[in-house]
């Protein structure tokens, strides 16, 4: 389900002015109307997008879940951002968890340049990098979420109250006002209950634009979690936790 560039492009121009026509996104993208139209449809049948008359404007609304491959493709910076703050917390030697966030999967190469690390993660494009980069990696089994390359069910939560990792790096959709995490997709909200019971440390990746909403099933509050790397300051939260920027 992955999109073009044009119509990343027509999603980021969305996002910067909240409502656009199609002429305008036709004239900014010098694309015909007729072709801006059909990205359009595309972008509103994976939930990305509501259409109104004469244009669309970016679906707010977080009780549903993006597509992997969209998410990979958006906030890549500030990501990149994120995952350069968190690596301070990296060591040699370490047991790391990643859950299937595609956030998560940018600590990978910070990853890589600490020695004798160990590795646990379910996604599978996560883990596919990781193996590419020379880190000992295992993939938490399980069933694919949505026909995505994250794993969850059972047999993922079997294998995740095992382990007892030294660090896990996770992120979700939304973080409210009130220092609340939350998700739409219950199964892999589960998986992260369990990956915060058992790990000796948590970090929460969140970029700023997650901030001041929230979505179907809440997971923590940001009090329970030892630290939380953004990618710019949040005045507005108060959080009894560690910070990073």
């Amino acid at each position: 389900m992955s999109i073009s560039k044009r119509q990343q492009q027509i999603l980021t121009l969305l996002d910067e002015n909240e409502y656009m026509s199609v002429v305008r996104l036709s004239h900014l993208t010098y694309t015909s109307p007729s072709s801006i139209r059909r990205d359009l449809t595309r972008l509103q049948n994976l939930s990305l997008i509501r259409r109104t008359h004469g244009g669309a404007s970016l679906l707010r609304e977080l009780n549903h879940a993006v597509p992997l491959n969209s998410r990979m493709e958006k906030n890549i910076t500030e990501k990149r951002k994120i995952a350069k703050s968190a690596s301070a917390l990296l060591c040699d030697g370490q047991t790391v968890m990643l859950d299937g966030s595609s956030t998560a999967g940018f600590m990978v190469p910070y990853i890589a340049k600490h020695n004798d690390m160990i590795l646990f993660t379910n996604n599978m494009q996560t883990a596919i990098n990781a193996v590419n980069y020379g880190i000992k990696t295992h993939c938490i089994g399980g069933a694919s979420v949505d026909q995505s390359v994250v794993l969850s069910g059972e047999q993922a939560y079997s294998a995740v109250v095992k382990l007892n990792p030294d660090i896990l790096f996770f992120s979700s959709q939304s973080l409210d006002a009130d220092g609340y995490i939350y998700d739409p997709i219950p199964e892999e909200n589960h998986l992260r209950e369990l990956m915060l019971k058992n790990a000796k440390c948590s970090v929460f990746l969140c970029d700023s634009e997650k901030f001041g909403h929230r979505s179907l099933y809440r997971l923590a509050s940001v009090n329970d979690i030892d630290f939380c790397v953004f990618d710019k300051p949040i005045p507005e939260l108060s959080a009894k936790c560690k910070i990073l920027y």
